[in-house]
């Protein structure tokens, strides 16, 4: 047996170790925020848009399947519930509106591998349709992983010209910028959803960003929704097994990022096994709630 061969057999055990142990038990969310000051009172009318990753589902009702769960609890401060109305769950096959309420329709894993643009007319049609029954609605659009890809490219394909309603986009973990196609053999050998439409998209996308200039497109997008008053945060984690975290943080030629996000680390101890949880461990980090919060709170300055 050849060294490639074994590294490779290593590196495939280490992700099945990561994978069957998220299977089987949820991380513990770290106390919530306690003390946030000097934030303005919450918008009535600004709503929190929930897009969740690859591989994930939903029995199509509105809280069940939302995830999210530590950001959600750390609004409870401004006086909501963890199952408040202002929290409203993406599908990938669309929802629909009832008596001014929002219902995702149910999904499969399968169908969050779809084609990205498929997924972003989804969001499109979401918030058009919630925003026809609340003409003064705003949007803060939380995305991890692949969901913040989906939030992104539809800011930028509809809203860089016109903020509209989009009052934040904020990013986790996602690929902004592509995946590594090294990082997406591997996961291929565990699920077949990685190798479905929209990873192929993004394995292409990181195999041509030099050619194409996607990482200058990208910032340049975020330059254009702060420049129009959207409030941007890109976040990667050092730790990420999953999404080099700068392909999930934008940041110009010197490194430093572009929007207000950044790249954080996700434990203290740089070993095994809690780097192995990067990807989804960014979902349980007070900082970032404190930046969701923050966002949503923020006076809405649109140019």
């Amino acid at each position: 047996m050849n060294i490639r061969l074994m590294a490779s057999m290593a590196a495939l055990a280490i992700l099945i170790i990561k994978i069957l142990i998220f299977s089987s038990s949820t991380p513990q969310p770290v106390t919530p925020i306690q003390q946030m000051q000097n934030l303005p009172p919450p918008q009535e009318e600004t709503y929190v848009i929930f897009v969740p990753g690859l591989d994930t589902s939903c029995d199509g009702s509105p809280y069940n399947t939302m995830g999210f769960e530590y950001f959600r609890t750390s609004f409870e401060r401004l006086g909501f519930s963890y199952n408040d109305e202002h929290f409203l769950m993406y599908s990938y096959t669309g929802g629909l509106v009832q008596e001014g309420r929002w219902y995702p329709k149910p999904y499969r894993p399968a169908d969050t591998g779809q084609p990205i643009q498929f997924s972003v007319n989804h969001l499109k049609n979401m918030i058009d349709e919630f925003t026809r029954s609340h003409p003064q609605a705003h949007y803060l659009l939380v995305g991890h992983s692949l969901g913040g890809r989906i939030v992104f490219d539809y800011v930028t394909k509809y809203r860089l010209e016109n903020a509209g309603p989009i009052k934040g986009v904020i990013t986790l973990n996602s690929p902004l910028t592509g995946l590594s196609y090294n990082r997406i053999d591997l996961l291929g050998l565990v699920r077949k959803i990685w190798g479905s439409p929209a990873v192929r998209q993004l394995a292409a996308e990181n195999q041509l960003k030099d050619k194409l200039g996607i990482e200058r497109q990208k910032n340049e997008a975020a330059r254009r929704m702060i420049q129009a008053g959207i409030h941007v945060a890109t976040f990667g984690t050092r730790q990420d097994v999953v999404v080099h975290p700068f392909m999930a943080c934008l940041t110009d030629e010197y490194g430093a990022p572009v929007t207000k996000g950044y790249v954080l680390s996700v434990s203290c101890f740089s070993m095994l096994p809690l780097d192995l949880f990067g990807h989804m461990r960014i979902l349980y980090q007070q900082k970032v709630a404190e930046e969701i919060v923050h966002a949503y709170c923020a006076n809405i300055n649109k140019r």
